[in-house]
């Protein structure tokens, strides 16, 4: 995946498995990820500690790491990426993961080696570079480690920082706050839209970084719903080809923690669109099937660009009785007008 304009994203991109497994592990991260959204995490860890024992894909493996990371198990993340860095020695993506994990652990001598093995690989990969940054100014300040009763911790400089997502590749989760007061939030809000005016148009991973915060950190204000748009902006245009997974857990999350947000039709279509690419087409079916729920009376151009739209989605998705249904509905609206739409759901129909 190389991001539009910036510069190649080796940590993010290249190193997907293929094949069969791919595809199987493919089903298994959606499962896992729809379970994170619904916030059944110990079902989701579950999925995936089934899913390991067998010959896991070096994407399921990250994605599964990317979840435990952001529900701090940075122990159970240390081992579980130790065992896939025997079965993907040469991974980068691993090797970074695993360095984040100790990073997050307090085992920063362990990060450090990991994020210099990366380098040796890869000397401008931009995730490693960061990260080896980030803890040899942690060693040089005053913060200690926290190692009481044998549980190693990371200052909360570290905490802070939340590098996690930009390398996991996994679809993106928040951990919204409510802490601060109505008035902080504005405040904080604020300060990190003018940190991201000073910032350099080809910073993804920083304007990642600060959106995720406002979200997480601001729900309350304006600019979180604003920051969910600009975020899928990031993951849809950003990269090349699209991050669209990482683009649908943003919107979705946008939807679900906001239901009356002015971006919802936006949002919408742009949901449909990654779920059209990705094919996850039953997704696409509830998609329209909420859209027409919402809008069950749009204008007659409308309701046939929709319903062939929609019966095209129960066709892939084999819900092929559905189907002819809605290419029936398409063709009855038309009402002998001879609309390109109507041509097209009588041909669909026809070769159903």
């Amino acid at each position: 995946m190389k991001r539009s304009n910036l510069i190649l994203a080796v940590a993010m991109s290249s190193l997907f498995a293929v094949g069969a497994s791919f595809a199987d592990d493919a089903v298994i991260i959606r499962q896992a990820r729809e379970l994170q959204m619904a916030k059944k995490y110990d079902e989701a860890i579950k999925l995936y500690e089934a899913s390991v024992k067998n010959n896991a894909s070096e994407r399921l493996y990250v994605d599964y790491a990317a979840l435990l990371i952001n529900l701090k198990k940075y122990v159970q993340c240390d081992e579980l990426l130790t065992k896939a860095s025997d079965i993907y020695p040469d991974s980068l993506r691993i090797k970074n993961a695993l360095g984040m994990a100790k990073y997050k652990k307090g085992d920063l001598s362990g990060a450090s080696a990991l994020f210099s093995q990366v380098l040796s690989k890869d000397s401008e990969n931009k995730y490693a570079k960061t990260m080896l940054e980030t803890i040899r100014k942690e060693k040089s300040s005053s913060s200690p480690i926290d190692t009481a009763n044998g549980a190693e911790t990371v200052s909360n400089a570290g905490d802070d920082a939340d590098y996690g997502d930009s390398f996991v590749g996994g679809a993106i989760t928040f951990n919204v706050s409510d802490k601060l007061s109505l008035e902080e939030q504005q405040e904080l809000a604020k300060k990190l839209y003018g940190e991201m005016t000073k910032m350099d148009d080809e910073d993804l991973d920083g304007f990642i970084r600060l959106h995720k915060q406002v979200i997480e950190k601001c729900p309350k204000t304006d600019q979180a719903q604003e920051s969910c748009w600009r975020l899928s902006n990031l993951y849809f245009l950003g990269y090349q080809p699209p991050d669209f997974e990482n683009c649908m857990a943003v919107l979705e999350h946008l939807l679900k923690q906001y239901p009356d947000t002015p971006l919802m039709p936006d949002a919408k279509n742009r949901l449909i669109v990654c779920s059209k690419k990705t094919e996850n087409f039953d997704k696409v079916c509830k998609l329209y099937e909420e859209l027409f729920q919402k809008d069950p009376e749009p204008d007659d151009t409308t309701f046939m660009i929709r319903a062939l739209e929609y019966a095209d989605a129960l066709t892939s998705a084999n819900r092929i009785d559905e189907a002819k249904a809605w290419y029936m509905k398409v063709i009855e609206k038309d009402d002998g007008k001879n609309s390109l739409q109507a041509r097209a759901a009588t041909r669909k129909l026809g070769n159903l």
